[in-house]
């Protein structure tokens, strides 16, 4: 049915789609390519600003299975909007590579990285885990576990020095069905999630535990160490509920004693010129002491022995 002028006000299916004109994708660049995964990961340009496209690896390309889990993984990065979190962009299918992810180019290193090269300050340790608490709570509050924190998927930025959580490959949400399967990286994973058991975002909270403790190990932080035995307890129910009471626990646990040493300090200094202040004022104004030296004699003064 072909529709005429009159009926452009009547709502109904219009044949066809829009013709617009894409812009194109140019210098791909592989960045990375895991050899225990399915996809990699490639630096290109659009419009003259970087991105960073995730892809099936070859030999997964057109595999059912996978096709699946690498929409799956869109699905949960497209719902996500927080400032600590890689942005998802866009779902589309690129000739020579296939079905990809379009993700926000970061302009920074992983947190790996950044322990390996002793540059991890105390303060930035707090900066980051404090970040990465924020981000878990935005996730766990929608129900998303992301199965899989580690410090090669926590990127730092190198303006700034923000948490960028990336790679929901293995994240798991409400709404999902697939690939609820004993998943992620061994050193970091929860005991529970090697059990027939559903996670919660108790499994992410000891990832974090993990990665903490090499913090306090790398900076010699003993209530940084609490903190992560806190967060690893074998039991979960023993561990802090959520990523909030966590930065709670965090900062309870760090209490600025340099800072109130500093105050302190500078009270004692406030103390001493306000005393010497006085001192210099009443010699200043001796004339309006009781007893002047000059009306003192002998016969004034009593001696003691």
């Amino acid at each position: 049915m072909s529709m005429t002028k009159a009926d452009d006000n009547i709502s109904g299916f219009i044949e066809g789609e829009p013709q617009q004109e894409s812009v194109k994708f140019t210098h791909f660049e592989e960045i990375s390519a895991s050899p225990d995964g399915y996809t990699r990961l490639i630096r290109c340009e659009r419009l003259g600003k970087l991105h960073v496209i995730k892809t099936l690896q070859d030999n997964y390309t057109g595999q059912d299975f996978y096709e699946k889990a690498l929409r799956k993984e869109f699905n949960i990065g497209f719902q996500l909007d927080h400032p600590h979190i890689c942005r998802t962009l866009s779902w589309e299918h690129i000739e020579g590579l296939g079905h990809c992810i379009v993700l926000e180019f970061i302009d920074g290193e992983t947190l790996q990285s950044v322990m390996e090269s002793h540059r991890l300050t105390t303060s930035l340790a707090q900066k980051i885990i404090t970040e990465l608490c924020d981000a878990l709570a935005y996730l766990h509050k929608k129900q998303i576990v992301h199965r899989d924190l580690k410090p090669s998927n926590i990127l730092i930025t190198h303006n700034g020095d923000n948490v960028k959580l990336i790679d929901f490959s293995l994240a798991d949400a409400d709404d999902s069905v697939m690939l609820k399967l004993p998943a992620g990286t061994r050193k970091y994973l929860a005991p529970e999630t090697l059990e027939d058991i559903p996670l919660d975002c108790r499994a992410d909270i000891y990832s974090l535990g993990i990665i903490m403790g090499e913090m306090a190990e790398l900076l010699n932080d003993k209530h940084l160490a609490a903190v992560s035995r806190l967060c690893t307890q074998r039991n979960r129910t023993q561990r802090p509920a959520n990523a909030k009471e966590v930065m709670l626990t965090l900062h309870k646990h760090s209490f600025p004693w340099r800072l109130l040493l500093i105050v302190i300090m500078v009270l004692c200094l406030i103390a001493l010129a306000f005393m010497f202040g006085e001192q210099g004022s009443l010699f200043q104004n001796n004339n309006s002491l009781p007893y002047a030296p000059d009306s003192l004699s002998y016969g004034q003064i009593e001696i003691i022995h």
